[in-house]
């Protein structure tokens, strides 16, 4: 089987034509390069941002966390000074109930005529 031949015009045109696809893959790819290159930018710029905005986060959380700890021990003082006064109020509402009770049998003792008022 010989071997086709082919002129030397058919394959300066292949050439060309390789040279021109190769032209337009390089242009491509420095398309590709400066898209690639302005993301890398944004990205870095953007990742600043959210660095700093994290940091910032941080600091509140921190302030939030010692503010949190001071009304613990606010509300933890606040209960301890509370319980005292529980029992106060307790032994203040009996004594009134008593006072109460005892104010309403004189009322009754009155009205039903078991105790007389004597004005002196």
């Amino acid at each position: 089987m010989p071997t086709p031949q082919i002129s030397n015009a058919v394959l300066l045109e292949k050439i060309n034509n390789v040279l021109k696809e190769v032209g337009e893959i390089a242009g491509d790819v420095k398309c590709n390069a400066n898209d690639f290159s302005r993301f890398a930018n944004e990205y870095a710029g953007a990742h600043e941002k959210v660095v700093g905005r994290t940091d910032e986060a941080h600091k509140r959380i921190d302030e939030l966390k010692a503010r949190m700890d001071a009304l613990e021990a606010s509300m933890k003082k606040l209960t301890d000074s509370i319980h005292p006064l529980i029992y106060t109020n307790k032994i203040l509402t009996w004594l009134a109930g008593v006072l109460g009770v005892s104010i309403i049998a004189l009322i009754w003792s009155i009205i039903t005529h078991t105790v007389e008022l004597i004005a002196p």
